[in-house]
């Protein structure tokens, strides 16, 4: 079950990466489609990297509000 809802959650963000990529490639004009399917894929890669790589510094950024809550007590 777990290894079910890991492989959905990855497919999701792949699919949520991929969005992105192609609406920043319309924003400047760029079809993907032109793109060589390597690139693409680069592009996708690290644009889940990214998405990471922002999950962590708001999960950083959560724990330490309630920690600081936890603390003062407020």
């Amino acid at each position: 079950m777990f290894n079910k809802t890991k492989e959905n959650f990855e497919l999701e963000v792949r699919k949520f990466a991929k969005n992105n990529i192609i609406s920043k490639l319309e924003k400047q004009g760029i079809d993907h489609q032109q793109l060589d399917e390597k690139d693409f894929e680069s592009l996708i890669f690290d644009e889940i990297e990214i998405l990471k790589s922002d999950s962590k510094k708001v999960g950083a950024g959560v724990g330490i509000g309630i920690l600081i809550s936890l603390v003062t007590g407020i």
